[in-house]
């Protein structure tokens, strides 16, 4: 990926997905607040909107079943696809906020853009460029000032070397949503791997915290739990895939670091958090980070442009290389 400029057909159709994905994932801190005060768990939450993001697509794709069809050799892509990107994904992060302070987990967690781009140019991709390697290095460090991160190491904070490996192990496997997706997406239409990815994902988080459970105790928050499902989970993954088919995936998890930047901007808008000078200096290099990596260079040899998924009613197999 050596220094990639965005056409401004890959920004409508690409950058643009994206941006609108993370910043609908950042409106889950509001969701969680009111759910975690009507009693329940984190887990039991993501439990839930997993299971309501699948239900929601199936229902939606049962006219347009023929998208859904694939290479029963497929399947184990697709299981890995689900229960390491959305399954484990979620257990690890749950588990770092346990072993240490959540804003120290939610910056680890952003470690992912440097996981795609070792992971892509490991896989086969071009080496980064300065342009995305600076990029990466502004984001980072945003991110690390709007999650609070450095208060919180500063304030004493310990940090245990299994926080740490929990906290870099949800970065993976966050980072790996984006590598599966890109392989998907040469084959399949972003509706077919949001689907299976979820399909698994669903299943093993069901495993953990049976959604059923969590909606029978707590029916007053129903309408809230179906609308956390339905739009900043199954909205956002779709845009975000749909964004992935036309960008590089370093590109666009780098892009997504965006998210923590409208959570601290809801934050302070609807919940009444403080507006801090290092967190309006995080916001400023997540944002110059987009900014230059939709500015900077020329198209990466490595990336062949938009996948071209065939979908319909045709099953492909997936591609050995990312």
């Amino acid at each position: 990926m050596t220094g990639y400029r965005l056409p401004s057909s890959a920004f409508f159709r690409g950058a643009l997905p994206v941006l609108a994905a993370a910043t609908l994932w950042g409106t889950l801190g509001l969701f969680g607040k009111r759910l975690y005060q009507a009693g329940l768990s984190p887990v039991e939450v993501v439990s839930v909107r997993a299971a309501v993001a699948f239900l929601g697509l199936a229902l939606w794709m049962l006219p347009r079943a023929g998208r859904l069809r694939i290479r029963w050799r497929d399947l184990p892509f697709f299981a890995a696809y689900g229960l390491i990107s959305i399954g484990l994904f979620y257990v690890l992060y749950f588990a770092a906020i346990e072993a240490a302070p959540v804003s120290v987990a939610a910056a680890l967690l952003y470690t992912a853009p440097a996981w795609v781009v070792l992971l892509t140019w490991l896989l086969g991709g071009a080496r980064p460029g300065v342009g995305e390697l600076t990029a990466l290095g502004l984001a980072l460090v945003g991110v690390f000032l709007v999650t609070g991160a450095g208060q919180a190491l500063l304030g004493g904070e310990s940090l245990s070397a299994r926080a740490v490996a929990l906290g870099l192990g949800s970065g993976l496997t966050y980072g790996l949503y984006s590598i599966f997706g890109k392989r998907a997406l040469r084959r399949y239409p972003p509706e077919t791997a949001v689907f299976y990815a979820f399909a698994f994902g669903a299943l093993a988080l069901a495993v953990a915290a049976p959604p059923w459970q969590a909606l029978a105790h707590h029916r007053e928050v129903w309408g809230l739990l179906v609308l956390l499902g339905l739009v900043p989970t199954l909205g956002a993954y779709l845009l975000y895939t749909w964004g992935l088919s036309a960008l590089p995936a370093p590109t666009a998890s780098l892009l997504a670091t965006i998210e923590p930047v409208a959570a601290s901007t809801l934050g302070v808008l609807f919940l009444g958090e403080p507006l801090q000078a290092d967190r309006i200096l995080g916001v400023l290099l997540v944002v110059g980070a987009a900014g230059l990596l939709a500015g900077s260079g020329r198209r990466a040899p490595s990336e062949e442009g938009p996948a071209r998924p065939t979908g319909g009613d045709k099953a492909h197999q997936i591609p050995e290389q990312a």
